[in-house]
């Protein structure tokens, strides 16, 4: 397992490399005149060339002959690499905060609303799915399917602006701030209800498979009970690939928070996110993107770490 987990952070360098070679282009290359987003024409040229000066934008973009034999200092893309990997540049809107702090400020907001959405969207789809996938065929079975359907076909955003015109209605100071710790618990009732549909649709299915296994039809003619029969040995035998849609939910998640943040006015990654793309602030663009593209490889690297321990005849080499 060492030589695995060893190659697959080799990948994970490779891959993070090119999400940040990929945003330096974006932002760098094709995004044309960056200064003229932050440069009044009023100011001058004088003031404009001060600014691609103070930010590095005059240097070359990958090779800079000037520098031999280290063509590789003093160049746009490995100030971008150094400033993604240490999270030390300073925000373009916010002069005085670094990416790291602001990062730091806010994430704890959007923390306190995707870590209980991923924990209970788990929790309770699992539980969900596993009632109605050993009641299949009964009337809890239809009620649960068809309610999963109807979640499944409702908007996010849909969920989102009913559930702020709903807390308007019942207490307006808990539909928008941070002027109660309940405005917390709002977004994340609305981002749970919003998955819980697609969830439990997709749990349902793969535990009806594990109930028509011939281990199962050993168990109920033993006598074991439905909860061990579904908590001991189809649950287990599910895990595979629950892991693998959990983890590829993180994004999704992710990008729904931003979403739920601008509509409640939590002041988390997300909104720092959307008004960094629509400031033109690259230093925070670029270094949150290489924040969420190492979680997202992390994640999937420790999915494949649990096959091995979920499913032993899954090695690892």
């Amino acid at each position: 397992m060492g030589n695995f987990i060893i190659r697959r952070l080799i990948q994970a360098v490779f891959t993070v490399l090119g999400v940040m070679f990929l945003t330096f282009l974006l932002f760098n290359v094709v995004a044309g005149d960056i200064a003229s987003s932050h440069v009044s024409k009023k100011a001058g040229p004088e003031a404009r060339e001060k600014f691609m000066v103070e930010k590095g934008l005059n240097n070359p973009k990958f090779i800079n002959t000037s520098e031999a034999p280290y063509y590789w200092k003093k160049t746009q893309f490995f100030s971008h690499l150094s400033n993604c990997v240490t999270l030390n540049e300073k925000s373009w809107k916010y002069k005085t905060k670094t990416i790291l702090s602001m990062i730091s400020e806010r994430g704890k907001y959007s923390l306190a609303i995707t870590v209980p959405v991923m924990a209970l969207g788990w929790m309770v789809g699992l539980s969900m799915a596993a009632i109605v996938a050993y009641c299949r065929g009964r009337w809890i079975d239809h009620t649960g399917v068809f309610l999963a359907v109807l979640g499944m076909c409702i908007p996010f955003l849909a969920y989102i602006l009913f559930g702020q015109w709903l807390i308007f209605k019942l207490s307006p100071k808990h539909a928008f701030g941070l002027g109660n710790k309940i405005n917390v618990y709002v977004p994340i009732f609305i981002s749970l209800a919003a998955g819980l549909g697609t969830s439990v649709r997709f749990y349902r299915t793969i535990m009806l498979d594990q109930l028509n296994r011939d281990y199962v039809r050993t168990a109920r003619a033993k006598g074991v009970s439905a909860p061990v029969i579904l908590g001991k040995h189809v649950l287990k035998n599910c895990m595979l690939p629950i892991l693998t849609s959990l983890i590829m939910s993180i994004p999704f998640l992710i990008l729904g928070s931003f979403l739920l943040e601008q509509f409640f006015g939590i002041p988390g990654v997300g909104g720092l996110m959307i008004n960094s793309i629509k400031d033109r602030d690259v230093p925070m663009i670029t270094g949150l993107t290489f924040l969420l593209a190492v979680v997202y490889v992390i994640m999937l690297l420790i999915t494949d770490i649990l096959y091995a321990v979920f499913d032993p005849r899954i090695r690892l080499e």
